[in-house]
């Protein structure tokens, strides 16, 4: 790892050093442990708000479950329920007026100077309408019901504002209203609750403990639709008892706002922590909040406090560092000076000692090392200019020897002592990249009996090369050795021998390699041509000898139908023995004419015939291998102006090339009509051809047979025919499962 501050001068690195412990020690750490104190009280506030919130929110449930059973207890009274139920019946304006008044004055006397914290009572039919106010002047609030306040059980709603003057918040509650007999619901008592006086009644009689002191929250009570109250702290404990109307004493201020408004207030955020807890009477929620400035007075002065330490200390530390810098300093320099000196190449100067401390030894050794350096510094002077002398002989000699190894038209290598090639000219550049691969694509090119011997007679081979030839030819050890070798393209003869293995000599090997690929591939055709002449001579004699006993065979077995009567079971034994002696002696006809090649002879030619006589002819060639034959001879008029025996070689060499690529599978023929031309297609399943030879396979002596399997001329002297029969061949596709070649014929020949 580098130096960040390399470029800095120490007596700077060590003030940074310095201040950077005091900063991380009072700065980071103090803000470390401000921080932890700063959460741990946070936590600590957070509980306290739960508690608050908790305790708060039960009392103020217990109140609000009080004033519903005082309202259940209203809607029980019989004279209520009774006059209520005869209202709806009381046909008379007159008498129905009297009986309404008569109820307001009891619902005013009787049951609103009961509960401080109702300010108003209504009546409604069951379905919601018809709605009876024991203080008529207060109806406003009533159009915020819902019609889940008419139903048949309990009902709380939410915040519910006044309009005009009166602006007090509060909260309707709602009782199923029965008759005397319990039978049926005549309607619901409506009971509008006043906030301020709930509140205050409910938080104002408790006491606060020592537990819930110290800075003073905000309480807020939200409802289901988001709308709040906030609750001031006057309220709490021992506040005001009793709501007034308006904003005074006694009053909750009123919030308005749904969703939005309540993410203004986060469990935990930068300015304000708040916890909350349900109201499950009504699914109303209190929260506590109070101010984080508020809250965390006791720590906010921790990191300024902590940070002037540092400074102070930073201070002092300057302060005494100033003799170790000048004292420590100042020798450091004077040693980077001598270096730059002796850098430059004067190896005279030294250092003064002033000091026994390791500064001192410091600069005692470096003028030790300088004495040295420049008594070394002299003698390799001498050596040096003798040592260029003689290395510019040898450069001469390097020179001279590269020329005439570049000069070689021989490919030139020379191992080391592990047979690693080690110098090489460019026309052993295959070679070498031969050895490289392993040897993957190197083969002897005529049998070698050294690559059959057993590993004994090599007990330790030197080279990695994994071809048996390699480890033939670059042993260091072996005796010399030549041999023929296929290395991609190139027939190599390589001569392989040791260098000398004298004591004062280079161990290693020298191997000379000249390209006869041309004359290996001459030789071979020759010998191929010269085996493929003897091999036609055999068999025209052979099929000479094989015709005389066939006649013989077929004019016997001729008399021998002549002589049996109709009626005799053995004639048709006899008739088979006759047929398939023709089909012999048609057979060594035909691989006769296409052995001696006779006269061409143009004339009219039935491709369909030519391609059966074909399938006939290597029917026991492919019979031998198991290979499927499909003739599908589609073409309307199969007939074509050529010579007959050519065609048929184009066909034979196609299809046995075909038959010889399968192995096991099919081959299938095809024809159709072509405008004027016939089409023939010869489709295998095999390997396919590989791409690297598709634009050879038609080049004179190319095969991809095995050495001595082919002589390369068959698709050749097909494209010839078909070229001088006014037609052509080509390779269509060629991929593993299928190839297809193409011929196409001219029907008028030119």
């Amino acid at each position: 790892m580098r130096d960040p501050l390399r470029n800095v001068s120490v007596r700077y690195k060590l003030v940074i050093s310095f201040l950077g412990v005091c900063f991380l020690a009072f700065g980071v750490g103090g803000f470390l442990v401000s921080s932890s104190a700063r959460e741990s009280l946070e936590r600590e506030i957070l509980t306290l708000l739960r508690f608050q919130s908790q305790f708060y929110a039960t009392v103020l449930e217990a109140d609000l479950r009080a004033l519903g059973l005082r309202a259940r207890d209203f809607a029980s009274d019989g004279y209520i329920r009774t006059r209520f139920d005869e209202l709806g019946a009381e046909p008379d304006p007159v008498a129905r007026a009297g009986e309404e008044e008569a109820l307001r004055g009891h619902l005013l006397r009787n049951k609103l100077t009961l509960e401080p914290a109702f300010s108003n009572l209504a009546l409604a039919r069951p379905e919601g309408n018809g709605i009876f106010l024991a203080d008529e002047q207060d109806a406003l609030w009533i159009r915020s019901l819902t019609p889940a306040a008419f139903g048949t059980d309990d009902w709380s709603s939410g915040i519910v504002v006044g309009e005009g003057e009166d602006t007090r918040p509060s909260v309707v509650l709602a009782t199923p209203l029965w008759s005397l007999a319990g039978d049926r619901r005549v309607g619901t008592l409506l009971v509008r609750v006043d906030c301020g006086v709930w509140i205050a009644s409910a938080l104002g009689s408790i006491q606060v403990g020592e537990e819930m002191r110290g800075a003073d929250p905000s309480l807020r009570l939200r409802d289901r639709s988001g709308r709040a109250l906030e609750i001031p702290q006057r309220m709490l404990g021992g506040g005001v008892a009793t709501g007034g109307s308006g904003r005074g004493r006694g009053s909750v201020l009123v919030v308005t706002g749904g969703e939005a408004q309540r993410e203004r207030v986060p469990v935990l955020s930068r300015d304000v922590l708040a916890s909350s807890f349900p109201i499950t009477i009504n699914g109303w929620a209190l929260e506590t909040s109070l101010e984080t400035t508020e809250a965390l007075r006791a720590v906010s002065g921790l990191q300024a406090r902590f940070l002037l330490t540092g400074v102070v200390l930073a201070l002092a530390a300057c302060v005494i560092l100033f003799f170790p810098m000048r004292f420590l300093v100042r020798p450091i320099r004077e040693l980077r000076d001598a270096t730059v000196h002796i850098g430059e190449g004067d190896f005279s100067v030294r250092v003064p000692v002033d000091s026994t401390d390791e500064i001192g030894d410091l600069s005692q050794s470096f003028n030790r090392m300088a004495r040295a350096v420049e008594e070394r510094t002299e003698s390799l002077e001498a050596t040096a200019e003798s040592l260029s002398q003689r290395k510019n002989d040898l450069l001469k000699e390097r020179d001279r020897l590269n020329a005439v190894i570049l000069s070689m038209r021989d490919g030139l290598m020379v191992l080391d002592a592990d047979g690693r090639p080690d110098v090489w000219n460019a026309a052993a550049e295959p070679l070498r990249t031969a050895v490289a691969d392993g040897g993957l694509g190197v083969a002897s090119h005529r049998n070698c009996q050294r690559s059959a011997l057993p590993d004994e007679e090599d007990p330790q081979p030197v080279t990695d090369a994994g071809h048996p030839c390699l480890k033939c030819l670059f042993e260091p050890a072996a005796p010399p050795r030549s041999c023929l070798l296929d290395v991609g393209p190139f027939v190599y003869e390589i001569h392989s021998t040791r260098l000398s293995s004298e004591p004062d000599g280079r161990a290693g090997r020298v191997l000379v390699a000249r390209d006869v690929a041309d004359r290996a591939q001459q030789d071979e055709r020759e010998i191929h041509q010269e085996r493929l002449a003897v091999l036609g001579e055999v068999a025209a004699v052979m099929a000479h000898e094989l015709n005389n006993p066939l006649a013989a065979i077929k004019m016997f077995s001729q008399m021998i139908v002549s002589k049996l009567p109709a009626d005799s079971p053995l004639l048709e034994d006899v008739k088979v023995i006759e047929r398939n002696t023709q089909t012999c002696t048609r057979t060594i006809r035909e691989l006769l004419d296409y052995a001696t090649g006779a006269t061409p002879e143009v004339g009219p030619v039935d491709i369909h015939e030519s391609l059966r006589e074909v399938a006939s002819f290597l029917r026991a060639f492919r019979e031998r291998k198991e290979i499927e034959l499909e003739l599908v001879l589609a073409a309307e008029d199969p007939v074509v102006t050529g010579d007959e025996v050519q065609l048929r070689q184009v066909f034979v060499n196609l299809i046995l090339n075909a038959l010889q690529a399968v192995g096991e599978g099919t081959v299938e023929v095809r024809t159709r009509q072509g405008g004027g031309h016939i089409v023939v297609e010869v489709e295998d399943d095999g390997p396919g051809i590989p791409p690297e030879s598709v634009e050879e396979i038609f080049r004179p002596f190319y095969t991809t047979k095995p050495r001595g399997s082919g002589t390369g001329l068959g698709l050749s002297t097909a494209r010839r025919i078909t070229e001088i029969q006014g037609g052509g061949i080509e390779l269509v596709e060629s991929r593993p499962g299928k190839t297809v070649f193409l011929v196409r014929l001219l029907r008028d020949a030119p």
